[in-house]
């Protein structure tokens, strides 16, 4: 039980941490796609 909770809470602090390093690029096609590959990582996850 405790090894699935760190697990989820490490899971959710990197994505976090990706989602801010998409954050501080600057506008642009790219960073759009950054966002919409990470979405999609997620929903394949699930």
């Amino acid at each position: 039980m405790f090894a699935q909770y760190r697990a989820a809470r490490q899971i959710s602090r990197d994505r976090r941490r990706l989602y801010a390093r998409i954050a501080k690029m600057p506008n642009s096609t790219i960073r759009d796609e950054l966002v919409a590959v990470a979405q999609r990582y997620e929903s394949a996850e699930r």
